[in-house]
This record gives structure tokens, C-alpha cells and sequence, in this order.
């Protein structure tokens, strides 16, 4: 739903329209019914004016909003209780916040997880912003205004060409042994089969809700377009290689992680191997396995100059591949909710003979 910019003049004077945008782009997701609750957990004095859009537009759709701020870090939230809050609500939206003041706690990350299996109306946006600034390696890198400027333009998408370009690829991807290969020397193979395919396409309605089949199909992110998917396990062979990769205060540099039939048969590194193996090793046998392969087809997310990756790599031909726990995704991995992934900007991704990505680019 959008809102008359007249209706807004007792908003803040620093407002802007990007601000707007951004509260609109959220609204037309959920796409709102009278009577749900959307629980809000903000950092004060971050992103407030769209916030303050946000909460209106919602109460004009006849939503309620419950604002509740992020705990400050060892110190219990005021008022009800985080689970108390979190029962009553129908959407739970994830706004950027400054990590290294205020946090969502491993409880409360628990109980939006158990909260979010409830199913029904249950589901969550995404809208983590400058966190998901990363490099290559996976990990966060620095956020700059020019970063800004393409994620709002990647919210203004043609999002029926994208729901069509992904539901195209899922087609080619299940039909056949997939091959992912990159100039540096990764070149690993797996098979999807039936394996369900969360599709981020910006669909964050309670209709859509109905069909969700795994945890993530309501984690809506926004900006959306990736897609993404748990290979059967038993089915993933082959090397991931990546020239630079940090792990704890360690650059490792010419990793190579070989898989044989999904779980990590061999580590090298040309330096830093000590770090590669202490993590990984560490982390439990969930590091150790194969998780995911996620492809991009946001065209707005373009990788600039720099080793900056715009919205954990959503853009069009970015691929993913990460190692850890797979539940959220329908797979068979365990391990406590580890993670980590490695993103591939030039990937080269075949389908028997059939080529869907080609040097980073998704083919027609």
C-alpha cells in the first residue's frame, strides 16, 4: 500500500524518499491483512525514519506494529518478555541494527526458529541491509553509501521476471547432475533431484506461507533473488577452491577443500592450513559436510569494483556453496546451526550438457 506523501507531514523533516521506498518495498511483500501483529525489534537512532513510515503503513493496512528494542548486550530487554511478544505475532521483521551495540540472543534466536515451525501465518523479512555487505570468503565486509545506493535500487525489480527466470532454473537444475567450475580450479559436482528449493523472490504473504516446505520459505529477504537448495548429500564430490579465505585472525590463502560423497576428505591450504583445520575441525562434523548451493538472479545486486559482494551475493549469476547444519534447507546435515559460506562470482554451472551459468553470468 502506498501513502500520499502529504499524509506524512508530521513524520520527521529528515525523512526521505528512499525511506518511503523502502517501507513500501516491505508493505507490498507482506501484502498485510487486518488484525496481524508485526513484532519489530529496533535499535534506537538506526534507520528511524523508516521505521516510523513502517509503523504507519501497517497500522493504515489495519496490522498492528509491537516495537520492542534490541537487548543491549548482557542485559535483560524492559518490559514483556522477548517469547511473550513473539507468540502473538504473525510476522517477525529483521531491520539492520548496529551488532556491535545491541544483539538478538542465541535464546531468542532459538525461540524465533521454534516460533517460525509453528507455521501457519508465521514468517519473518529480512531486511538485514549493511550486514550483508561480504566478501568472497563469506565473511562481512565494510558497507559504504555506494552500497546503499544499489540495494534501493535492487528493491525496485520486475519481481514476476524474476519468480519466472528462478522457477526456469529449478526446472534445468533437477534435471540432472549439476557441475559447478571456476577459473581457480573448484570444480565439484551433485545432484538435486526432489530436494525442495527455497525461492527468494519477494513473496512475503500469508498465502504464500501455505506452500512453504522448509524453514526458510518464510525467511523472506529483501532484496530478494537468490535461489537455493540442499543437494543430497551422498551425491557431492569434487574440490571448492578459494584463493583467500579468513578464518579467526588467519588469511588462508590457496585453500582447497575436496569432498567425497559430501563430507570433506582433504584439506590444503598454501598457508595458514593450521587455521583452515582448526576451525573447521573445532566446529564439529557439521563443518565438515557439504550444505548448500544457492544461485543469484537479482539483476540490480552488480558487484562493484573492489571485493565487496552486495547483499550476501544475491546478485544474477552469483553462486554459493557453504558447509554446515542444513535443516532450515531440508537436508540431512546436524550441527548446532554452524554455517559458512563461500561465494563464487565467476562460476561456470552446468546441467549435463546444458549450461545455465556461464563466468558469472546466467544465460537465457
Amino acid at each position: 500500500m502506498r501513502i500520499p506523501l502529504l499524509g506524512l507531514l508530521g513524520l520527521s523533516a529528515f525523512a526521505q524518499a528512499s525511506d518511503f521506498e523502502k517501507a513500501d518495498t516491505i508493505l507490498r511483500a507482506l501484502k498485510l491483512k487486518p488484525g496481524e501483529l508485526v513484532l519489530i525489534p529496533r535499535d534506537p537512532g538506526y534507520f528511524d525514519n523508516m521505521i516510523e513510515i513502517l509503523d504507519m503503513q501497517i497500522k493504515r493496512a489495519g496490522a498492528v506494529s509491537v516495537m520492542t528494542e534490541y537487548s543491549l548486550k548482557g542485559q535483560p530487554r524492559q518490559g514483556a518478555s522477548f517469547r511473550e511478544l513473539l507468540s502473538n505475532a504473525d510476522v517477525f521483521l529483521w531491520l539492520p541494527f548496529r551488532t556491535a551495540v545491541r544483539e538478538i540472543t542465541p535464546q531468542e534466536t532459538r525461540d524465533i526458529a521454534r516460533w517460525t515451525d509453528m507455521g501457519g501465518t508465521h514468517r519473518q523479512v529480512h531486511f538485514h541491509w549493511d550486514q550483508g555487505s561480504v566478501e568472497a570468503d563469506g565473511l562481512p565486509g565494510k558497507h559504504t553509501p555506494q552500497l546503499d545506493a544499489i540495494y534501493g535500487a535492487a528493491l525496485k525489480i520486475d519481481y514476476k521476471a524474476l519468480a519466472a527466470r528462478q522457477q526456469k532454473a529449478v526446472k534445468l537444475l533437477t534435471s540432472g547432475p549439476v557441475r559447478v567450475t571456476t577459473p581457480e580450479g573448484t570444480d565439484i559436482r551433485f545432484e538435486i533431484r526432489e530436494r525442495p528449493f527455497n525461492r527468494q523472490d519477494g513473496d512475503a504473504t500469508a498465502a504464500r506461507m501455505q506452500h512453504a516446505k522448509v524453514r526458510v520459505d518464510r525467511e523472506i529477504e529483501l532484496p530478494a533473488g537468490v535461489l537455493r537448495v540442499a543437494p543430497l548429500e551422498e551425491t557431492v564430490n569434487g574440490t571448492i577452491v578459494m584463493p583467500e579465505a579468513r578464518f579467526g585472525t588467519q588469511v588462508v590463502k590457496g585453500l582447497r577443500l575436496s569432498f567425497t560423497n559430501g563430507r570433506a576428505s582433504s584439506m590444503i591450504a598454501s598457508d595458514g592450513l593450521a587455521a583452515l583445520q582448526n576451525e573447521l575441525q573445532n566446529a564439529g562434523d557439521a563443518a565438515l559436510r557439504f550444505r548448500e548451493f544457492g544461485l543469484g538472479f537479482n539483476p540490480k545486486l552488480v558487484p562493484q569494483q573492489g571485493r565487496i559482494l552486495p547483499y550476501f551475493a544475491y546478485g544474477a549469476g552469483m553462486v554459493r556453496m557453504s558447509l554446515g547444519d542444513n535443516e532450515e534447507l531440508g537436508g540431512t546435515v546436524r550441527g548446532g546451526g554452524f554455517r559458512r559460506w563461500f561465494f563464487f562470482p565467476n562460476a561456470t554451472v552446468t546441467v549435463g550438457k546444458r549450461t545455465l551459468v556461464r563466468d558469472g553470468k546466467v544465460l537465457p
